[in-house]
């Protein structure tokens, strides 16, 4: 049995404020600050995104207040900024504010890293 496997291009990690429409796959965290039928609003302390999804059912138990892991493609309609949502994960346990600040720390340790190598090399 060969079955064919489809692979995606992994998500980057991005705030809602870094996000750019040929960024491709992106993944976020923030909370829900406004939900509808298929959409709701997304704030991670950055900015606000519009999460669009295809299913009401995927998100049964998402409610305002609720934290969330987002997977999917950044769109641009009518001149705003858009999220379509694949994947959609509730991380209600999550403390957000002490994973901004390993997330934080961690590009601030990347950025450290290349600088160094880059005197290295020259």
């Amino acid at each position: 049995m060969n079955e064919a496997r489809i692979r995606t291009k992994p998500a980057r990690r991005r705030k809602i404020s870094e996000i750019k429409i040929s960024d491709g796959r992106v993944r976020v965290i923030g909370l829900v600050v406004d939900k509808k039928e298929t959409e709701f609003t997304l704030d991670d302390g950055t900015g606000h995104l519009t999460v669009i999804f295809d299913d009401p059912a995927e998100v049964g138990d998402l409610k305002v207040g609720s934290k969330v892991s987002i997977f999917g493609t950044p769109l641009s309609v009518s001149g705003s900024n858009e999220l379509h949502a694949e994947i959609i994960q509730i991380v209600d346990e999550l403390d957000l504010e002490l994973y901004n600040k390993v997330i934080n720390e961690a590009e601030r340790l990347e950025c450290e890293i290349r600088g160094e190598m880059r005197h290295a090399q020259g």
